[in-house]
């Protein structure tokens, strides 16, 4: 007997195709779009394949300021030494964009219901910003994809919802704790997996603490029994993988390397700069500050960064306010907009450093006629933006006064809230550095426009 769950569970693959399928054609129409990081990935990759050995490999640790994202540069590596080109690691782009979205479907059917499942999915494949970041060869996707395919094995079957497709999430239980006892109620050899997955997430982009840090307190909030039983497997498989990683770099290069490094670095540079927002185009090195080491062209990235860690955290003892004064700065600044993929749309992206947008914000309901036609799709885009941080909003505070879906809530809402204070804490708050959180925004809104309809159909019922 076919269920009302298993036809919706067919319409989130349905649309995960149809949009794996706009994706290609986006590539295929506008073709692939550089980018500063892209090209230093690129360049990186080669020289690993000149040396003859995965990245980090001697020739891009000593004389370079960092170690970079290790598992996205080692894919772009592949890529070039099989075929010559990057045009394979796109394609990969796009078929793990579209995994991206299905995860977003199945993670919100878990935690709250198949209808806010469905309503998240329409929601991030409609999002104009999600059409054009399958174009670039950035480390976000796959980071995003390994990570949210961890969290979706985390979560139980049947979290928020009932075998009823008419009950979800509160109206079975005003208490807000669901119709399962636990939300993270996955078997322990399944959180090793995902422990590995988010090892793996960490190894392309440094952003599974967050996830650790959700998972451990989601255990010890609500199911503290369950520690050892589940959080403990989650790290098992966690380390693994670091052991494996890291002991396979050690044996080459003499470091026990597994994910890239990059705090330091970018710590430096908050000890000199006053501005909030990133610094394009400035003096990376400049004498006098903390950032420049005279010799560092002989000095290989560990070492380097040791010396930003020790320069950083001397500089924090006397200068904690001053630094803590630019973080509400960043925050801002990581969430004013969210249209850094639409540079895919470009017409001419031969140089990454021009693949960006601007609006004219101050001018924007006059000058609007002007716009070009990727600024008009970068306004439909902000005003798309603007709802989805509001419906997040608004949909957590009313949970959260309702006090339903407590349990369930609190994964998404902890990444998204807890990811991007620490972001803002540890670096500068680029647009893009909080595209690890926007999936769980949109299970958030799902969820909301799940039991909007549901109040709404329940206050009508109540009137007849």
């Amino acid at each position: 007997m076919i269920t009302i769950n298993d036809n919706i569970q067919k319409t989130y693959y349905a649309i995960a195709v149809v949009y794996l399928t706009v994706l290609l054609a986006v590539v295929a129409i506008w073709g692939y779009t550089p980018c500063n990081d892209s090209d230093g990935y690129i360049e990186l990759a080669r020289q690993s394949i000149a040396f003859g050995e995965p990245y980090p490999c001697w020739p891009t640790i000593y004389g370079k300021p960092f170690i970079w994202n290790i598992g996205q540069i080692n894919l772009i590596a592949l890529s070039l030494w099989t075929t010559g080109s990057v045009m394979p690691v796109v394609v990969l782009m796009c078929v793990m964009k579209a995994a991206t979205a299905l995860l977003v479907a199945i993670t919100g059917r878990k935690l709250f219901g198949p209808d806010a499942g469905l309503a998240a999915i329409v929601l991030f494949v409609l999002y104009p910003n999600n059409l054009g970041q399958s174009t670039m060869i950035l480390s976000e996707i796959p980071a995003i994809t390994f990570a949210m395919s961890a969290v979706a094995m985390m979560v139980g079957e049947g979290s928020g919802t009932t075998k009823n497709n008419s009950n979800y999430g509160p109206f079975k239980d005003n208490k807000g704790l669901g119709h399962s006892k636990n939300v993270l109620k996955t078997v322990p050899w399944r959180a090793m997996v995902a422990g590995a997955l988010l090892a793996l997430a960490n190894w392309f982009r440094s952003i599974s603490l967050v996830f650790l840090v959700a998972f451990f307190l989601y255990y010890l909030i609500f199911s503290r029994r369950q520690i050892i039983s589940r959080f403990v497997p989650l790290m098992v498989g966690y380390v693994a993988f670091i052991i494996i990683v890291g002991t396979s770099c050690w044996m080459r290069t003499g470091y026990f390397i597994y994910q890239g490094d990059t705090l330091w670095f970018n710590m430096a540079e908050a000890t000199y700069e006053t501005s909030v927002a990133p610094h394009y185009g400035s003096e990376m090195y400049p004498r006098g500050t903390a950032r420049y080491i005279a010799g560092r062209e002989h000095m290989t990235a560990i070492e380097c960064s040791a010396i930003w860690r020790e320069r950083s955290l001397e500089w924090l003892k006397d200068h904690k306010i001053d630094y803590l004064e630019k973080v509400p700065g960043r925050l801002m600044y990581m969430y004013v907009n969210d249209m850094d993929n639409l540079a895919a749309f470009l017409s001419d992206k031969s140089k990454a450093e021009n693949n960006y947008i601007t609006l004219p914000y101050r001018h924007l309901l006059t000058e609007i006629g002007s716009l070009s036609g990727v600024q008009k799709l970068a306004v439909a885009n902000l005003v798309y933006y603007l709802f989805l941080l509001a419906g997040f909003v608004v949909t957590t505070i009313v949970m959260l006064v309702k006090w339903v879906n407590i349990k369930q809530l609190f994964l998404p809402v902890f990444i998204v809230v807890g990811g991007s204070l620490a972001i803002v804490l540890a670096v500068h708050g680029e647009t893009r550095f909080k595209e690890p959180f926007m999936p769980f925004i949109f299970i958030v809104i799902g969820s909301g426009l799940q039991h909007f309809y549901s109040w709404r159909k329940a206050g009508k019922e109540c009137g007849k």
